[in-house]
């Protein structure tokens, strides 16, 4: 049987072995979020997130962050068609719209950001913003004109 100096020694072993292995998971968890996005949000937003073109499906790039930081946006993220109805479970869409948001548009995140969780997304995305999407939009974009004036 091991003595307490060989467990507090194999314990540190561990410890160490799981810390250096976490970066290796967040990579792949990220690989693996990214490449959901190609499948899925890229036909749209293209791969590096610049919109297709078609002023329905904007540049996300250094903006699509603004929106978690006024009311209303945070919901919008998720209420937009393409994403509450998108084929996946909410927790995969919770990961594909926080890589979204660091990716594209992480120094527009406001300070207390804080990531969408598999719970918030199953919420929100019960509710379909359809006719009123380019209203609501309209409407979020001057909220976030106000916000960058003011921070």
């Amino acid at each position: 049987m091991p003595n307490t100096n060989q467990l507090k020694t194999l314990a540190t072993t561990l410890g160490c072995v799981v810390l250096m292995w976490l970066p290796l998971a967040s990579h792949a968890n990220d690989a693996q979020t990214k490449m959901k996005y190609t499948l899925f949000c890229s036909g749209c937003h293209t791969a590096d997130g610049r919109g297709s073109g078609d002023p329905r499906i904007p540049d996300m790039r250094n903006y699509v962050g603004y929106f978690t930081a006024v009311e209303g946006g945070r919901e919008f993220l998720i209420q937009v068609p393409g994403v509450a109805t998108a084929p996946l479970k909410s927790k995969e869409l919770a990961q594909i719209v926080n890589w979204m948001l660091r990716t594209f548009s992480t120094d527009q995140l406001p300070d207390d950001f804080k990531e969408f969780d598999e719970q918030e997304v199953e919420r929100l995305r019960q509710y379909v913003l359809r006719s009123e999407l380019g209203s609501t939009r309209k409407a979020l974009v001057t909220r976030i004109e106000e916000y960058k004036k003011n921070n």
